[in-house]
């Protein structure tokens, strides 16, 4: 017995190792540093060139909430020194800077905070002018709102007022009502917005995470007693799940094809209303 307990102690070890070896390593921003850019830099006469798609008509706010034009903040864009993200119902301007990225550390609820970090990360090496100005002109061109309507089962992908794409969606397996509970199977209903995208290693593809219950709702639910649930999100089918109607426990799940769309149009930290 004595021996056989051993054995087991050993095989528990020897897994542990393993796995502390095969997991990926969690990433720790704090020590992330930014490494020196070997990109191609930023030209004025590279205004002769762009691309006849991009909407230099975009105001973005620096961090000061000062509104910048196109020419204001082409350059730090190009040159890989700043990014822009969506901030529910803004276009804002990141830099990537020790200071901004102390403050974005210490800020729990900031929006597209895994975009920026990654973004801050991230070492420039584009040669090509043409590929930079490209990747600009389809951030740019993303959709400032999400709509969706539980009734109709559609979500509606919208930028300045305008419908720029509709895709077909199903609800939890009990969709009429407002979230309230853990495990109710309703889809919530309010304002939140969109952050964290993400390729996922199961059934369900591809997520984006959506930001129930917002603070209103933890109050309620706390004056309540109840658990008002968590990890809501857009997901994509599985194989199985391809011509069920309403079958997720509170997610809105899209065909893969229309997830990759949504990953396409929809920047982290833009604003998404569920309406019955």
């Amino acid at each position: 017995m004595r021996y056989l307990s051993l054995s087991i102690l050993v095989i528990i070890v020897v897994c542990f190792c393993l796995w502390q070896q095969l997991r990926e390593p969690p990433i720790n921003y704090k020590s992330s540093k930014r490494k020196h850019s070997t990109g191609i830099k930023w030209n004025d006469s590279l205004f002769k060139h762009l691309p006849e798609n991009i909407d230099t008509s975009v105001i973005v706010f620096d961090i000061h909430g000062t509104p910048l034009h196109f020419h204001q903040y082409i350059k730090p864009v190009f040159e890989h020194n700043a990014m822009i993200y969506h901030d529910r119902g803004l276009w804002k301007l990141h830099r990537f800077t020790d200071g901004a990225k102390d403050s974005l550390d210490k800020d729990v609820h900031a929006t597209a905070k895994s975009a920026r970090y990654i973004a801050f990360r991230e070492v420039d090496t584009i040669s090509s002018w043409k590929v930079k100005l490209n990747a600009i002109a389809e951030t740019l061109a993303q959709a400032d709102y999400v709509l969706v309507l539980k009734s109709k089962r559609l979500m509606l992908l919208k930028r300045k007022g305008l419908i720029v794409k509709t895709l077909k969606i199903d609800l939890g397996f009990t969709p009429i009502g407002q979230k309230s509970a853990n495990k109710d199977g309703k889809t919530p209903e309010g304002i939140y917005h969109l952050d964290m995208k993400y390729a996922r290693p199961d059934k369900f593809y591809k997520s984006i995470w959506v930001s129930y219950p917002n603070a209103e709702e933890k109050a309620l639910a706390k004056s309540k007693g109840i658990d008002p649930g968590f990890g809501i999100s857009i997901h994509g089918t599985p194989k199985t799940r391809i011509n069920a109607k309403d079958w997720t426990a509170g997610c809105i799940a899209l065909q893969n094809n229309d997830i990759d769309t949504a990953f396409k149009y929809i920047p982290e930290g833009v604003t998404i209303e569920i309406k019955k």
